[in-house]
């Protein structure tokens, strides 16, 4: 029994030792050009009543509950969110600096304590010979020390998040500027799917390339042989590593049951329990919905089933919409029955 304590001893201090050693630090600095005034950026930024119209969290719960200070657009003003899914904390005006600064103060309550400083930069510059603003939104915090492992994974999933909200709220800044929404559906069945497909495996850039070509080649095939598609075109995702920009996957288009494929290859298309994105916007910020669609499945806490693909189905053909914010794809993320 002796041997058996000092050995847990052991176990926990060296634990306790390498989670000392990690840095625990979230430095996210991330930037977006808008086509508006500094001043414009500003007033939208520090209106904390307006976060809810561009927020990249409250998409995962939009029912989530907000309370405001009297004046949460002045110095001390703040806001505070309640949720199931992004959990708790408050956000608080620390100063403000028109219409160059923000300097803010982030404290998180669920699902862990901790706090951070925000900040943001407005600097006037031009776009394409357009006055237009650069915004820079900044976070630095530590996180809990028995948390601190987790710092490196956070740092990036939070510059994801930034990149999204700062996307969003462009789209308020600038009448012009792409629109980006993403509606998340929760649990959904899929039946199974017979489609025609064209392996692909290789780079992002590669891939893009390749899935051009590859629903053109598609399309013809089922045009020439009057085959009516049983379902909108799809990629079936089997490996996405976007770090190590590698990628594995299907390019793929839903035909009847008995479809002679010909030169092309005939799957079955596992169907069962997923989890839902809807994502109208262009093709070009399909990444941050991803990326978007995976930490709702982390914050709903959904167990991935890794032995189904996940799948990106394009719901409108981009030749029929009259803008690519007409364009409309769902995420569907293969998850395991809830018991």
């Amino acid at each position: 029994m002796f041997y058996l304590s000092l050995f847990a001893l052991v176990v926990i201090a060296g634990l306790l030792g390498f989670v000392a050693f990690q840095p625990g630090e979230i430095n996210v600095r991330r930037s977006r050009v808008m086509r508006c005034s500094p001043e414009a950026a500003f007033e939208l930024v520090r209106d904390l009543r307006r976060w809810p119209d561009w927020s990249p969290w409250l998409l995962h719960e939009p029912d989530a509950v907000l309370s405001y200070s009297d004046a949460p657009d002045s110095v001390e003003g703040w806001y505070e969110w309640d949720g199931k899914v992004i959990g708790a904390g408050r956000i608080t005006q620390v100063s403000l600096h028109p219409p160059e600064r923000i300097e803010q103060r982030l404290a998180f309550k669920r699902p862990f304590k901790s706090t951070a400083a925000v900040s943001w930069e407005f600097a006037a510059t031009e776009q394409d010979g357009a006055p237009a603003t650069e915004i820079f939104w900044t976070m630095r915090g530590r996180m809990p020390f028995l948390l601190r492992f987790l710092g490196p994974m956070m740092t990036q999933a939070v510059g994801k998040d930034y990149e999204l909200g700062l996307v969003r709220l462009r789209a308020l800044l600038d009448p012009d500027a792409p629109k980006l929404s993403i509606r998340f559906e929760g649990d959904t069945e899929l039946p199974a799917q017979i489609a025609l497909t064209i392996p692909f495996a290789g780079t992002l850039k590669d891939m893009v390339a390749a899935m051009k070509a590859g629903f053109t080649r598609l399309a013809g095939f089922v045009a020439e042989r009057g085959i009516e598609p049983a379902a909108p075109p799809f990629t079936a995702y089997y490996m996405a590593d976007p770090k190590g920009d590698r990628f594995r996957c299907d390019i793929a288009m839903p035909v009847p049951p008995d479809t002679e494929p010909g030169e092309l290859t005939r799957k079955h298309i596992a169907g069962g329990a997923f989890v839902a994105a809807e994502v109208q916007g262009s093709y070009d910020f399909l990444e941050l919905a991803w990326h978007s669609a995976m930490g709702h499945l982390r914050m709903a806490k959904r167990q991935w089933d890794r032995s189904r693909p996940s799948l990106e189905v394009y719901v409108k053909d981009p030749e029929q919409v009259a803008s690519d914010d007409e364009l409309l794809t769902r995420i569907y993320l293969p998850v395991k029955s809830k018991r």
